[in-house]
């Protein structure tokens, strides 16, 4: 006989792994709705998960945040997808509804990155509320917000003088593999610059 502790648990398990599943189907369709809305080949940035397979997201050096801002999915190489330290598991996508903006589903949650040639959001006074931190020598905020009722972590990080870029993260579910939303945050700041020049 089953008790009905186990039966809440085994309800809650498979709950969690629903919602997950639902997030990971989410970013599958973003991928393909940005495929069936079109651009050319050059236009998109596909850039395969899979090890031992060459990508377009390949470059010949380090780039600089202007050309991020015209291909944000480029702000990551293969090497930096195939890391066990990002934990990536799907191909970068940038989102419809922002096209200046690349994301990532990463175990610990989705990871979204947005440059910003022509401002340093570190020094906007709407920001003033978040830590202040320092990663690879650059100065950073970094903080919760809520969006939608769910907790996100943001992270601003100053990359010359009226430039930055934000990364927000959408935690996965509790208990779920991988970093917290401020340690991916972190993780994937430092990965991006040190593609930068």
């Amino acid at each position: 006989m089953i008790r009905a502790d186990d039966d809440a648990c085994a309800r809650n398990r498979s709950g969690r792994a629903l919602t997950l599943a639902a997030a990971v189907l989410l970013v599958f369709c973003a991928a393909s709705a940005c495929d069936a809305n079109g651009g050319s080949e050059a236009d998109r940035d596909p850039t395969p998960t899979g090890a031992g397979k060459p990508s377009s997201t390949v470059t010949s050096g380090p780039l600089t945040l202007a050309e991020l801002s015209r291909r944000p999915c480029r702000a990551l190489d293969d090497e930096d997808l195939r890391s066990a330290e990002l934990f990536i598991f799907t191909e970068p996508v940038q989102p419809n509804y922002d096209a200046k903006s690349c994301q990532w589903g990463a175990g610990g949650g989705l990871v979204s990155f947005t440059p910003s040639a022509s401002t340093d959001e570190t020094k906007a006074a709407k920001y003033s509320h978040l830590t202040r931190r320092s990663i690879s020598g650059h100065r950073a905020l970094l903080g919760s917000v809520t969006d939608h009722g769910r907790e996100m972590f943001v992270l601003h990080v100053s990359v010359g003088k009226n430039q930055s870029f934000r990364l927000s993260v959408l935690p996965g579910e509790e208990g779920a593999p991988g970093p917290d939303g401020p340690t991916l945050a972190t993780d994937f700041a430092k990965a991006i610059l040190a593609h930068l020049r």
